[in-house]
């Protein structure tokens, strides 16, 4: 497991919160692109420091952070899409190594 990634992951969840927290929304459709890519960014990072290992475990612990803020329609997508362009890319890369040249 990584752990360089830990300080910019709790980084986004003190945004999150910080943001949920605000007495103003932003407008649409800024609103949703925002929780979007802050729900993306932190699914990433959970992916890299867990080196592409249980990737359900990573998706589902992003869900039950967005299900606690109540942004589940924010990170459902944002987890979800990023988990599989991740693992599709994973399997791409291990493909790519594992072939003779």
């Amino acid at each position: 497991m990584r752990t360089d990634v830990l300080a910019p992951g709790a980084a986004i969840v003190a945004m999150i919160a910080w943001l949920n927290a605000a007495p103003y929304e932003l407008a649409q459709p800024w609103d949703a692109l925002w929780h979007l890519l802050a729900y993306a960014s932190l699914t990433m990072l959970l992916w890299i420091g867990a080196d592409g290992r249980r990737p359900l475990a990573l998706t589902g612990g992003v869900l039950l952070l967005g299900a606690c803020f109540s942004d589940l329609a924010a990170a459902a997508p944002a987890a979800a899409l990023t988990s599989a362009l991740l693992f599709f890319l994973q399997g791409k890369r291990a493909c790519a190594e594992s072939s003779p040249r």
